[in-house]
């Protein structure tokens, strides 16, 4: 199967759209996950995994379970690159011809300068968040008698550990909401078009900017959805993760046309 690539020679065009599309976007990527369940729940599983993987090694450190676990957040769009694929895929095929799992695990490589600066900036947000979480635990805890994951969760509710709290999810929100406006545009246009990281940063940026309210719609649904998914015990990221993927790939389309 053939699937062309775009060239930077078109001019995107950022769109406004409705705040009600979020909605649409999700009922287009569960008609995409019908057309292809198993490349699709493929990832999803991929997602369980790696949750299974972050609680099982870190379950007696929480100053790192919880910064992962925002990471997991922080780094989902750059992981549902394949996800992304297997969305433009159903664009291009007609039946009987179906979507190919190996051509959505490789499609990074139709951007590869793009992606990588993409991925190493993506990494300098990351290490910038993981060192003020480990701050915020050395000015809020006893680093030498840190309290267990369960203990944690346990007492999350108490006066004294709200102060904590504010400042831990406050900042991170801060670095959630940098990443997500960064990527919500960029990787999807990444991977469609031959065009630079700053270029596609710019974009996202300015996709954000024009469709404020509908962008903060999008991301609450996209924190609820994963929320239920790790109460879940990760269990329900098999789908929710898939789900999220392909409707970020119609949110692209929705937001960014092109102009010869």
């Amino acid at each position: 199967m053939d699937i062309t690539h775009g060239t930077s020679r078109e001019h995107p065009v950022v769109h406004h759209v409705s705040v009600t599309q979020p909605l649409f976007w999700l009922r287009q990527g569960l008609n995409d996950l019908r057309k292809a369940p198993a490349d699709a729940l493929f990832y999803g599983a991929a997602f369980v995994l790696m949750g299974y993987l972050l609680i099982s090694y870190f379950d007696s450190a929480p100053q790192f379970v919880l910064t992962l676990s925002t990471l997991f957040l922080l780094g989902g769009p750059f992981l549902a690159i394949g996800l992304y694929d297997l969305a433009r895929q159903h664009e291009e095929v007609r039946a009987p011809q179906r979507v190919s799992l190996w051509h959505s695990m490789t499609a990074w490589k139709a951007n590869l300068p793009g992606f990588t600066l993409f991925a190493a900036l993506l990494a300098v947000l990351v290490f910038g968040w993981f060192r003020v979480s480990l701050l915020l635990f050395a000015l809020f805890y006893d680093t030498a008698a840190l309290p267990s994951l369960d203990e944690l969760l346990a007492n999350a509710m108490l006066p004294a550990n709200l102060p904590f709290l504010l400042a831990y999810f406050g900042v991170g929100f801060l670095f959630a909401a940098t990443v997500f406006a960064l990527s919500v545009v960029a990787i999807p246009m990444l991977l469609d078009k031959e065009v630079d990281t700053v270029t596609a940063m710019v974009n996202s940026l300015q996709a954000v900017y024009k469709n404020l309210l509908t962008m903060t719609v999008w991301a609450a649904m996209i924190v609820i959805l994963t929320a239920v998914g790790f109460a879940t015990y990760f269990i329900g990221l098999i789908i929710i993760m898939p789900l999220l993927g392909l409707a970020s790939w119609h949110a692209y389309r929705a937001m960014i046309t092109y102009e010869s």
